[in-house]
């Protein structure tokens, strides 16, 4: 009760705290860690934050009327990202009312949605322009800004299927669409705690039926989300992975990697320093998204009983498979999902009637740029595009010659598994560098160290496979089927009929999104 009735008290108290530098735990950390700038301590912080928020949610807020949800994402939301970012959120306000204006002046119209997806990409770039340095990685107000840019050109895409003819519109597409929505809906979907700063990416639909109390979800017997303890284990883990970053900051660096001396070690040094140097970039980014998705649990906003993990809908890596696959295509797979899951939903699938080869150009230029305009960005994900290629045409060749996986001895599935897992390991840690380094001078001493080995490898297999294997393996059965339907006449809506089976949650699995599309 008294909390309740003493919560200005409380704001005032807690922003005085915050204040005051000498008990900021985002200036205490970096004298111990120095890898950890203020703005990544902040960053951290504000996840953990959202576990308080959530439980203030589900005490206060949980089954209120929809104007007070709205408000108090909005508040929260706004207030946390205040904490990391400071000033700088003025620009995620500006990115906002950029779109509203664009949404009164042209409406739910094609013009719409071309205006936003061009002048808030425009910002962002300019933003990354303007903020970016390869040689320390900190947190600036272009990370907001590109969550929001990704929300808002979906729900322009939305906005403007909820007034296109049904008739005309995939299943996914009818399910998302919306008629129309305001100013403050907006605002709450862009800046709420639960995804305004690092993602999750989540469907405004879902947002809104959270709000307006529609989303049905198990209970305990308060009437609350069932979801602590799904909610407490992903934040545990994703302490683990936060913590082994913190220390292991200290054994693989950015300024080892880059030094000239680097090269003065031999060559399988090199390459496994490298190797856990990538994975511990990778670990970074796991332990952020897996305690944010603990935070949308616990609120209860990411609840589908269509999955086998019914509080999973948000999930942003699928742990499993990162660390138990054996192919680089299972980790990608595995990773960022909601993420990748809007990419396909709103660019790629979308720009498909163009063609399969224009619509995968345009979607990989389109994240590229979303991620940054450093060098380093288009080098990792253009590289992503042979090496897949590869694995996929060694598992042709394999296949072919050797038989089925599970017709191998067990003694031979283990040795081979063990070696496709290492091998990936290092692949990924190979590939993952210029991401991390970003800079063309960076990359390129880290590579020439490595004498270009993995890029030589590919150039080889690729060409054997393209001039040897090729002609002395069978077709795909895939393009065979497809050419039995199209003789059929129907393989449109065998397609369509796929993919609105497939890509009917908010993270279906992308592997079966893609082979649907």
């Amino acid at each position: 009760y008294y909390i309740t009735n003493n919560l200005s008290t409380m704001w005032s108290v807690a922003g005085t705290i915050t204040s005051m530098n000498t008990y900021d735990p985002a200036l205490i950390v970096p004298v111990y860690f120095p890898a950890v700038t203020p703005g990544i301590c902040r960053l951290v912080i504000s996840l953990f934050i959202v576990y308080p928020l959530s439980y203030i949610h589900r005490e206060l807020v949980h089954g209120k009327a929809k104007i007070y949800q709205l408000l108090y994402f909005l508040v929260s939301g706004v207030a946390v990202i205040y904490y990391v970012l400071g000033m700088g959120i003025v620009h995620c306000f500006i990115n906002v009312l950029i779109v509203w204006v664009i949404k009164l002046v042209f409406g739910p119209s094609k013009t719409s949605v071309i205006l936003t997806a061009a002048l808030t990409m425009i910002y962002l770039v300019i933003g990354y322009i303007t903020t970016t340095s390869a040689e320390v990685y900190d947190v600036m107000w272009t990370m907001p800004h590109s969550i929001h840019t990704m929300k808002l050109i979906g729900l322009i895409f939305d906005y403007k299927d909820g007034n296109t003819d049904p008739e005309e519109l995939t299943e996914d597409q009818k399910k998302h669409a919306i008629k129309d929505f305001g100013l403050l809906e907006m605002l709450s979907f862009c800046f709420t705690y639960t995804g305004g700063l690092t993602g999750p990416q989540m469907s405004f639909t879902r947002f809104r039926a959270f709000c307006e109390g529609r989303m049905k979800f198990e209970t305990d017997e308060n009437g609350r989300p069932s979801s602590v303890d799904a909610a407490f284990s992903r934040m545990f883990t994703g302490s683990i992975f936060l913590v082994a970053y913190l220390f292991g900051g200290s054994l693989f660096s950015r300024e080892v990697v880059v030094s000239p001396t680097f090269h003065d070690h031999n060559l399988l040094y090199r390459l496994l320093y490298i190797s856990c140097y990538g994975q511990l970039a990778l670990i970074k980014y796991i332990g952020c998204w897996t305690v944010m998705e603990g935070g949308c649990m616990l609120l209860g906003i990411s609840y589908d009983t269509s999955l086998p993990d019914k509080w999973g809908a948000l999930r942003g890596v699928d742990i499993k498979g990162l660390f138990l696959g054996h192919s680089n295509k299972g980790f990608i797979d595995s990773f960022n999902l909601t993420t990748k899951y809007w990419f396909i939903r709103y660019l790629f699938k979308r720009t498909r009637e163009w063609g399969k080869w224009r619509s995968m150009l345009y979607t990989y230029i389109f994240i590229i740029l979303w991620h940054g305009v450093l060098p380093g960005y288009w080098l990792t994900f253009l590289f992503e595009i042979p090496v897949i290629d590869a694995e996929k045409k060694l598992a042709r060749v394999i296949l072919h010659y050797f038989g089925r996986f599970e017709s191998w001895s067990p003694i031979t599935q283990t040795v081979t598994l063990t070696a496709a897992r290492f091998a990936r390991f290092l692949t990924l840690g190979y590939g993952i560098q210029p991401f991390i380094l970003l800079t063309w001078q960076d990359t390129s001493h880290v590579y020439n160290g490595l004498y270009w080995g993995l890029h030589l490898i590919l150039a080889v297999w690729l060409t054997l496979f393209s001039f040897y294997f090729e002609q002395k393996l069978p077709p795909l059965p895939r393009y065979q089927k497809k050419e039995k339907v199209e003789e059929k006449g129907d393989d449109d809506v065998t397609k369509k009929q796929k993919h609105d089976k497939l890509i009917n949650s908010d993270v279906p699995t992308l592997a079966n999104k893609m082979k649907a599309m």
